[in-house]
């Protein structure tokens, strides 16, 4: 298998290492700062995690172009780079992507004092934005939803669990949004889920069903599924959001927080 192969941390060091040049010299004096990112900035990468690095610039480059993806040696070696404002934009910032900002603390490797500013950046009025997001997501988890109903419905059981697998996933993001907590890492989506506070009662037996394949009693999935849909709605009511507008006029904005 030549595009994956098992890596040390410190194998990771030494590409690291490799790299620090070769971003000096395509930046120049644009290069403010360099960090890496993920499992490796953890310390918890393992023999087949990739290595992500972040370097910061004072300006924008003229190419559209912001990263680098390349397998090196059965290794996913990942180069974005950005302005720090651009950074606080994208990650730190709640965005439709902010569930997976966990992963986003960031060690330094040039510039320490700068990469320690921006880890401690926080978020102003962080619940606001998340339920905000949470409500124009919850859009994806009811399309999900009802296309496992419709399959349920027609007993579609060939490709049911496909279609599990996406609501599950619409779902997840929607607790993190609803608790204000983003994921460390795809890894961990269901072991974090099942400590979160706001979450529907039978969330955690639905996962396990869908975890262990038992997608075959049609009856008892769409049950589950739909006191699950429900205990969404009764937390995102007394989280105080108002999914739901019958007015389709698309003249009048959508229904806020």
């Amino acid at each position: 298998m030549e595009g994956i192969k098992k890596y040390t941390h410190q194998q990771r060091e030494q590409i690291v290492r490799e790299m620090i040049p070769l971003i000096k010299k395509k930046f120049g004096k644009n290069l403010v700062a360099l960090a890496a990112q993920a499992s490796f900035a953890r310390g918890d990468d393992y023999y087949y995690s990739d290595l992500e690095l972040n370097a910061f610039l004072k300006k924008k480059p003229r190419s559209k172009k912001r990263g680098m993806s390349k397998i090196r040696d059965g290794i996913l070696v990942e180069l974005t780079w950005m302005t720090k404002e651009d950074y606080i934009k994208s990650t730190k910032e709640v965005t439709k992507e902010w569930y997976l900002a966990g992963s986003d603390t960031l060690v330094p490797i040039i510039n320490k004092p700068f990469i320690d500013k921006l880890n401690k950046y926080k978020v102003a009025n962080l619940k606001e934005k998340c339920l905000h997001q949470a409500v124009i997501h919850w859009h994806e988890v009811q399309e999900y939803t009802a296309k496992v109903l419709n399959a349920i419905a027609q007993q579609n059981r060939e490709n049911l669990p496909f279609l599990v697998l996406g609501m599950l996933d619409s779902m997840l993001i929607s607790l993190s949004l609803l608790n204000q907590i983003p994921y460390i890492t795809a890894a961990k989506f269901i072991t974090q889920a099942r400590s979160f506070k706001h979450k529907p009662e039978r969330f955690d037996d639905l996962m396990d069903s869908i975890l262990k394949g038992d997608c075959q009693n049609l009856e008892a999935l769409e049950k589950n599924i739909i006191n699950v849909f429900e205990g969404f709605e009764k937390i995102f009511k007394k989280l105080g959001c108002q999914l739901y507008d019958d007015n389709v006029d698309p003249s009048r904005p959508n229904n806020k927080i």
